[in-house]
């Protein structure tokens, strides 16, 4: 005879069920649990460790607000849930901070490649330099949406199907976005993007 599947409110985690109760204690953990995460997907997005530890505050203070309505069925979980939303408030701090042209950095994760530490010569290590600073400049002229897409897919290594789960949109949607993002990023950078 088989053995009938457990509930699922069995399964889930006690930590989670009980921060979906309204127990701080216990958001706490979970906060513990996936800081560290977030913050390294914030910081892709942020212009200064200031505005990511902002946007990765602003997460959890979504994520306490909603955990009510968290369904842990599924095979993501806290963490991934979490994440999602440090992708939406990294959207709109992208968003807001263009709005009031606030000259924008990027981190070196987020760019398609990243200078070697073997001790190349000045002349290359200037010519890396030179490189990355027309790269983050580049990524600038991307519209918030566009640079995460482009980050997911390419810095991340993420399907298109996995970012358009993560950003409440359809794939077409995702390879519209891709796509216009790569032409400005190719009319930005002429013979830079066709040595990468």
């Amino acid at each position: 005879m088989m053995k009938p599947d457990t509930d699922p409110a069995e399964r889930e985690d006690p930590i989670i069920r009980l921060a979906r109760q309204g127990n701080r204690d216990a958001f706490h953990q979970l906060y513990l649990r996936s800081c560290e995460q977030v913050y390294r997907t914030v910081f892709r997005y942020a212009a200064s460790p200031q505005d990511a530890e902002d946007i990765m505050q602003e997460t959890f203070i979504k994520a306490f607000r909603g955990i009510a309505r968290f369904q842990s069925n599924n095979n993501a979980g806290f963490s991934a849930w979490v994440n999602r939303i440090s992708v939406h408030c990294a959207i709109e701090h992208l968003r807001r901070n263009k709005r009031r042209r606030t000259p924008l950095t990027t981190s070196l994760a987020t760019l398609p490649f990243e200078p070697r530490t073997d001790n190349p010569p000045p002349e290359k290590t200037a010519q890396i330099s030179m490189t990355i600073s027309r790269l983050r400049k580049a990524l600038e002229i991307l519209s918030p949406r566009q640079r995460v897409i482009f980050d997911l897919r390419h810095s991340q290594q993420q399907a298109i199907k996995e970012i358009a789960v993560s950003l409440k949109c359809s794939e077409s949607t995702v390879k519209t976005q891709l796509s216009r993002a790569k032409a400005k990023l190719r009319k930005q950078l002429g013979p830079l993007w066709e040595e990468s």
